[in-house]
């Protein structure tokens, strides 16, 4: 009688061979996964339909400065140099101050400038796409977002650079006696809520992220960025920096708070650059000056008349409130402890939550809230500041570590209850994140929905954190915006902070002006301690008289007068802030319901008239002469942004539920072993059904 087939080993020696091979191969992809990756320059290799590796364009920036009083002209020259052997299309997706409008566009190739100018957004995009198609130098600038925008560039040659050149007007920052710019140069990945959209394509070459029903532009606003981080002594990605500074009062310092100056003095005036000479767009350049004792401003107005239109921009600082006792209030701390907090953020973040709490005084209510994709909070409900409650406290902030996605809304709704708590006291919301989200306006309307008399303070976390999303939900919660650099700052920025929530504010606020006006903002919000009274306006004759202002501080009236003939004439720089605070006003509508129609009747003229980019206009500039020979083909290439100083490496690949690569692989590892055991164990059930066969002698 034949014997059957033998085993040449038992089934079980056999699949755990198999597994070892398996779990071998996976740890490969792991460590390839999440080793550093080498880079020369700021390079990104791609690959086309017919698996063509191509080089990205080499992307450098110069930014030039020019400050007086409370206004800022700055130039930004981003140039990009085609190192590849073939032409290439060019992507590049860069910040700039949420608050700075954009008036200029100028593309330049070699000696020849060519100006752009502003059309309607959908009319500028078919001009690029014909100047592309027909093999025309040509550059397109659009915003995405109030502080996200994109350039696109057609038809770079082999081996030459063009370069594109903005001009923006941005207000000077003045508060508790500080003047202060900021300036972004990269961007923090947002993270993208919702599902990806049935139907759409998949995910664009220089972007990592699919539209989903939330962020349906999400591949509008999620760029790549090197997988390394850069240095300042090779920078993948550089910035040259000029700064001319006229604060208009003699000054005891000046300051750049992540950077280092060399600075000169001319006369009034002061002089800088970067001491290195170059720095890696990683992190925001933050300036700060501060006046000498008893120069800093009270008042300030400055006027400006284009094409016969006059206008003026107000600045007014209160007097400091006179030492009330503060009544008791409600803290709740909500701190982000998602993807995008990972590294030095993070660290920042509970330094933030640690100095807030050493600030509460017994008679205080507070509670700790941490969110990511999931929320949890310390307390059901707020409870005293009691040394007990507070040492509970510290030790969950110690446990706060960086994971999972960014899903705000619901730490929201839990910070600002429907129902309203603790009667009596003013409940204050300090949220403590680095605001990478991509469903701002969603959240915006959400805050306003649920705010009733609660305020909500944001602090900015991180070396380059989403600043517009934070200012903008601290308006919207009749707070305001500080940002954390680095962690010696946490207790500082918080301590300035808490002082300033405890202080009285300047109410009922109402600015009478001797002519006619169309004012931005047209209603001004409540103040607290240190912060200064702004408005821009259109003016409907020369400004004559004097300007007046009203309200209550402490339950009791106040008034202040600034005369006409003070003001600084001819300030270059006022129309242009007017107009964009104007165009960002109505838009603003647009998260109340407004009709989108409409919004953007009332905007375009807006824009067109003072040359302005926005999301219904963008800046186009097309060289009429062909430059591709007829037959070349140009390849699409992305130009990645640097990671955010101290951040670690982001989950871009899955938004949605922000799971890692290097998580799904070993959860892929985890069912191959399951599957493969349970393989092993049919197998030898069947084999064991067999064995007297096997065993057996004829």
């Amino acid at each position: 009688m034949a014997s059957p087939a033998p085993f040449p080993c038992s089934v079980a020696d056999a699949a755990l061979r198999w597994l070892a091979r398996a779990v071998l191969v996976i740890l490969c992809l792991l460590l390839l996964d999440t080793a550093p990756a080498r880079a020369e320059g700021p390079t990104l290799a791609l690959v086309d339909d017919a698996g063509k590796a191509s080089l990205s364009l080499r992307q450098a920036s110069h930014l030039s400065l020019e400050i007086h009083g409370l206004l800022a002209v700055a130039v930004l020259e981003q140039s990009f140099e085609n190192r590849a052997a073939g032409w290439r299309h060019g992507v590049y997706s860069f910040p700039l101050p949420e608050q700075a409008a954009v008036r200029r566009l100028d593309f330049v190739l070699g000696e020849r400038l060519i100006r752009g100018r502003v059309r309607e957004r959908e009319e500028a995009a078919k001009v690029f796409a014909a100047a592309q198609r027909e093999g025309k130098q040509a550059a397109l600038v659009e915003q995405q977002r109030p502080n996200l925008f994109t350039s696109r560039l057609a038809n770079i040659p082999p081996g030459e650079t063009v370069r594109v050149r903005l001009e923006l007007v941005l207000p000077v920052a003045y508060e508790d006696g500080v003047f202060s710019l900021r300036f972004p140069s990269t961007v923090t990945p947002r993270y993208i809520a919702g599902q990806a959209l049935a139907g759409e394509p998949g995910t664009p070459v220089e972007s990592w992220s699919r539209p989903s029903d939330q962020v349906p532009d999400a591949h509008r606003i999620t760029p790549f960025q090197h997988a390394v981080e850069g240095s300042d002594a090779a920078p993948l990605n550089p910035l040259r920096l000029e700064l001319v500074l006229d604060a208009g009062v003699p000054l005891a310092s000046v300051d750049a708070l992540y950077h280092d100056l060399s600075l000169e003095r001319d006369a009034a005036r002061y002089r800088a650059r970067l001491r290195r000479g170059v720095t890696e767009m990683d992190r925001d350049l933050v300036l700060r000056w501060r006046p000498v004792r008893g120069a800093a401003p009270a008042a300030a107005l400055y006027t400006e008349t284009v094409d016969g239109q006059h206008y003026a921009y107000l600045m007014l600082l209160p007097p400091r409130p006179g030492g009330e006792p503060p009544g008791p209030r409600e803290l709740v701390l909500v701190v982000d402890r998602s993807g995008s907090m990972g590294g030095t953020p993070i660290e920042q973040a509970r330094a933030s939550v640690r100095a807030a709490l050493a600030a509460l005084r017994p008679e205080d209510h507070f509670n700790v809230i941490a969110f990511d994709d999931k929320v949890d909070a310390l307390y059901p409900a707020s409870r005293p500041a009691s040394p007990e409650a507070l040492a509970t406290a510290r030790r969950f902030v110690g446990r706060l570590d960086a994971r999972g996605g960014t899903e705000m809304r619901p730490a929201l709704d839990l910070a600002l209850p429907a129902v309203e708590q603790g009667a009596g006291r003013l409940r204050q919301v300090v949220f403590i994140t680095d605001g990478a989200v991509g469903n701002e306006r969603a959240l915006f309307a959400r805050i306003r929905e649920r705010l009733g008399r609660a305020r909500l303070f944001t602090v900015g976390i991180g070396a380059a954190p989403n600043s517009w999303f934070m200012r903008r939900a601290a308006e919207a919660g009749r707070g305001s915006f500080v940002h954390v650099g680095r962690r010696e700052e946490a207790g500082p920025a918080m301590d300035a902070l808490l002082a300033r929530l405890a202080s009285p504010v300047l109410t009922d606020i109402n600015v009478r002006w001797p002519v006619g006006v169309e004012a931005v903002p047209a209603i001004v919000p409540d103040l607290y301690a240190g912060q200064p009274v702004l408005q821009a306006v259109a003016l409907d004759a020369p400004l004559a008289g004097a300007v007046a202002l009203t309200g209550r501080r402490g339950g009791q009236p106040w008034a202040q007068t600034l005369r006409a003939d003070a003001a600084s004439g001819n300030a270059s720089g006022v129309g242009t802030l007017w107009a964009r605070g104007r165009v960002q006003a109505l838009l603003d509508t647009l998260e109340v319901g407004a009709d989108r129609a409409q919004v953007r009747a009332e905007v375009l003229p807006l824009a067109l008239a003072h040359q302005l980019l926005t999301p219904f206009t963008s800046f186009i500039a097309v060289e009429e002469r062909r430059a591709r020979p007829e037959g070349a083909k140009a390849d699409d290439s992305p130009v990645p942004n640097t990671r955010p100083a101290g951040q670690a490496p982001q989950p871009f690949a899955f938004p949605a539920t922000a799971t890692t690569a290097r998580a799904r692989a070993w959860a892929g590892l985890l069912l191959l072993f399951t599957g493969v055991i349970v393989v092993a164990l049919r197998q030898e059930d069947r084999a064991g059904e067999g064995a007297p066969l096997r065993g057996g002698r004829g």
